[in-house]
Formats: C-alpha cells, sequence, structure tokens
C-alpha cells in the first residue's frame, strides 16, 4: 500500500459536491458502524454488571465454597467430625474462614400464612460470623447503614441461649412481622428410616432482628437460627450439613476448590457457589450470548450498507477510475483505494463508537436518573394542565422488581476491543466486492463518452 493509493482512498469519503465534507451515503454507513458498537458496548457493560452484581451478593451472602460428605445430609448423614474438618480446611493456603452450618427446607407460620423457607444454622461458641453478622440489625431504620455492623452482646446471648431467629427484611415486610413476635417453623425431624420415614418438628422461635442481603431469595425465604438450635429443631445431633468456607481471591475457587478436595479425600464433595447456582449463571451466560449474536446483526447490516454505498461510488468514481488507470495504476491499486474507504469507514465509525459507548456506560446511572427527571416533568405538567389528578413518578429501573440501586455497568477492556475489531473486519471484507469490480473496470470504456 503507497501513500497515494492512502490519499485517494481517504479523499473519496468526502462529497463530491462539497469539499471536506463527508458524503451522505459514507455518513450513513458511518452512522450505522456507531451505532452497532455503541449499543453492543453499553448492552454487554450493562448485563456484565448486573451479572456482577448477582454473583456479588451470592458470594457475599453464600460461601465460596461449601463441603459436605458425599451422601448429603438428606439421609441423615451429615458431618460429624466437622472440627477436624475447619482446622484442616484453614491450614489451606488462600482460606480466609470455614464455618460449619446447617441448612434444610421447612415451612414457616405466621397467624394464617404458611410458606417455604430455607432454615440456616449458623454460629458456634457462642460466635456469629461476621459474614453473617455484617447483614444484620435490629431494626428497620437501620437497613440504610453500610458495612459490617458490631451486634450487641445482648442480641448474642438471647440468639444462642434462646429460640430465637432471625429472618429477612423483605419477608418480614410481606407478612408484617415485627420484633418480638413469634414464628412457627416446621421441619422434617430426625434421619430417614424405613420404619418411620420422616416426622414433621414444630417449635416457636421469636423474632430478635433483621437481615437485609440484598439478594430476593435470600431475604424473603430465608430463616437464620443458631447452630445448637437448628441441631436440636431437626433433632440431628452434633451434626452438621456441610462448611462454608470463605477465601482471599474469588478469582482462584476452582483451584482451592480442588485442592481442598484433594486434602479432605474422597469421602467429602466439594462445591463452589457457580457450581452451586450453575442454572442462573448458565442462564445470564446465555442471555449475553443471544444478545451479542442479536447486536452483531446491527453490524453486519451496515457491512451491506457499506458494500452498496461502495457500489454507487464506484458508479460515481468511473471517470476518476478510468483516469487513474489510463495514467498506470494497476488493477492491485485501485482494489486497495476502494478496501481503504471501507476500512476507514469501520475505523471512523468504531472508534466514535468505542468512545461514546464507554462514556455512556459509565454514567449509565446518572443518564437514567436524568431522563427519568425528564419524563417526570412534562408528564407532571400535562397532568396539571390538564387537571388529571395526582401524577405518579415513573422509575424506569424500579428497585421493587430489579432489587438494585442504580443500574450496576462493568465495561471489559478485552470485549470492547474484541467488539471494534470485528466491526472493522467486517467493514473491510464488505468493501472487497465493489473494490474488485472497480478494479476491472476499462479505461476506455470508462472515458469514452466523457
Amino acid at each position: 500500500m503507497s501513500l497515494y493509493e492512502l490519499f485517494i482512498g481517504f479523499r473519496y469519503l468526502k462529497s463530491k459536491q462539497s469539499r471536506g465534507i463527508v458524503s451522505s451515503n459514507t455518513l450513513l454507513s458511518i452512522v450505522i458502524v456507531f451505532l452497532g458498537v455503541f449499543i453492543l458496548v453499553v448492552v454487554l457493560s450493562v448485563m456484565n454488571g448486573f451479572q456482577a452484581a448477582i454473583k456479588d451478593k451470592i458470594l457475599d451472602v453464600d460461601s465460596h465454597i461449601t463441603v459436605q460428605s458425599v451422601y448429603g445430609p438428606s439421609e441423615g448423614l451429615g458431618l460429624r467430625n466437622y472440627e477436624d474438618l475447619v482446622q484442616k480446611v484453614l491450614a489451606i493456603e488462600g482460606v480466609r474462614s470455614a464455618e460449619p452450618y446447617i441448612m434444610s427446607q421447612g415451612l414457616i407460620r405466621f397467624g394464617s400464612n404458611i410458606a417455604p423457607v430455607m432454615v440456616r444454622g449458623v454460629g458456634r461458641k457462642g460466635f456469629i460470623p461476621d459474614d453473617v453478622a455484617k447483614f444484620i440489625v435490629k431494626d428497620r431504620s437501620n437497613f440504610q447503614k453500610k458495612g459490617v455492623r458490631r451486634l450487641s452482646d445482648d442480641i448474642v446471648r438471647d440468639f444462642f441461649a434462646t429460640r430465637s431467629a432471625f429472618i429477612g427484611q423483605e419477608m418480614a415486610l410481606n407478612y408484617n412481622i415485627l420484633i418480638g413476635d413469634y414464628i412457627e417453623l416446621i421441619v422434617p425431624r430426625g434421619a430417614l428410616t424405613v420404619k418411620t420415614g420422616l416426622t414433621p418438628s414444630l417449635q416457636r422461635f421469636r423474632v430478635i432482628g433483621y437481615f437485609k442481603t440484598e439478594y430476593y431469595d435470600f431475604d424473603t425465604k430465608l430463616v437464620i437460627l443458631s447452630m445448637p438450635q437448628a441441631q436440636r429443631l431437626f433433632e440431628i445431633g452434633d451434626t452438621v450439613s456441610g462448611i462454608g468456607i470463605k477465601i482471599h481471591d474469588v478469582w482462584k475457587t476452582d483451584r482451592i476448590s480442588q485442592q481442598i478436595n484433594a486434602t479432605l479425600g474422597y469421602q467429602y464433595l466439594t462445591m463452589t457457589a457457580e457450581e452451586k447456582n450453575r442454572n442462573l449463571f448458565y442462564a445470564l451466560k446465555l442471555e449475553k450470548l443471544i444478545m451479542m449474536i442479536i447486536l452483531f446483526l446491527v453490524i453486519i447490516s451496515a457491512g451491506f450498507t457499506i458494500m452498496g454505498t461502495l457500489v454507487m461510488v464506484v458508479m460515481e468514481k468511473r471517470k476518476a477510475v478510468g483516469v487513474l488507470k489510463s495514467m498506470g495504476a494497476k488493477p492491485n491499486s485501485i482494489m486497495v483505494i476502494f478496501v481503504l474507504e471501507g476500512f476507514f469507514i469501520g475505523i471512523i465509525g468504531s472508534f466514535t463508537g468505542v468512545v461514546c459507548g464507554i462514556a455512556a456506560s459509565l454514567n449509565l446511572d446518572a443518564i437514567i436518573r436524568w431522563i427519568e427527571n425528564a419524563i417526570n416533568a412534562v408528564m407532571g405538567g400535562v397532568y396539571t394542565l390538564f387537571k388529571m389528578g395526582m401524577f405518579n413518578r415513573i422509575s424506569l429501573v424500579p428497585s421493587h422488581v430489579y432489587y438494585i440501586e442504580g443500574i450496576p455497568t462493568e465495561v471489559n477492556p478485552e470485549l470492547v476491543v474484541f467488539i471494534a475489531t470485528i466491526a472493522v473486519f467486517l467493514c473491510t471484507v464488505a468493501a472487497i466486492f465493489p473494490a474488485w469490480s472497480a478494479s476491472r473496470l476499462q479505461p476506455v470504456e470508462t472515458i469514452r463518452y466523457e
């Protein structure tokens, strides 16, 4: 590629009538490429943000890795030697904490309401793990306070000494359960036997606090008991369902999980949080993949637009192509000139799309709030002008539906580079056929009637 090919290819981007102004056909192609790249960057950044937010909430509440018996606690064969297992796990490099727990299904009854719940027993030796304690508050007014909270000694003592429970904020709101109210838990009791099967156990617990994890399934369906109370409720003796493990670096979850499994032996099963929530994370990945494919079709449509644009440019530049060939330009040079035009369209459209897409992704929450305020201001004025009654503000991202504060975004640099590269590649490939047609023009035929 020579300098004159580069110069002419860039010059052909300009309008024939006005110097220095991009032609309307070229501008249309650039705009389509820009929109495709812009929408793809913004949408995938939002989807990455949602996926990361959901994963962070799950990992913040649940364990990074769990250790269970290969037989499972459902058959009454949980972990009995859990203290020794905890010490072995803590000796592995990268493990931050290891806490035994009890987890099983049950029913909650409050007044005339009965609903399925998950009952979790945590804490031992009068100590509530920090990963649980940081979500617990004594009343609803403290839900807005962030960070690890230190529970009072009275609450901790009541939690272990009496039949007490913590419930989620959403559960409390759904059933109007107040601090000090009693709830009844109905759970399967003891181990599964051939003679009697599983018999139900019913006990009353006093609600001494709420928790808010900001993960809807936990806040509506989880009841937290102390581990001794849970063992008595399920009548399983000094047995736990498993050991919940937190690690320092979540990116090393798989490696540490394999190391724990090798240390403890074949009779124990280790499972990561992503494996436990496999369906959820698979659905998120599949949704992102489908959305990426759909949006890449926009860029492919831009390639066809570029192809049509360059065909029209070749028809407009027949005389110029004939003059260049009569001056000694080779067919390969003519082809390079028109391929460069498609390349320039891809570069300009992709660059502007990436810049604007990243800027919009990083400020998307503020943009959405501005749009909400504009819509509410206009609709409020319309309601007032025509006396249509009271106007309820519109929320584009209602927190009670999505259970998040704002719109989480996460820009992946590798993905952005990949999108821009593919866009430029498709634009360049789309220019090959028109460029090949231009290279086959005969100079005598093109300038005969000029």
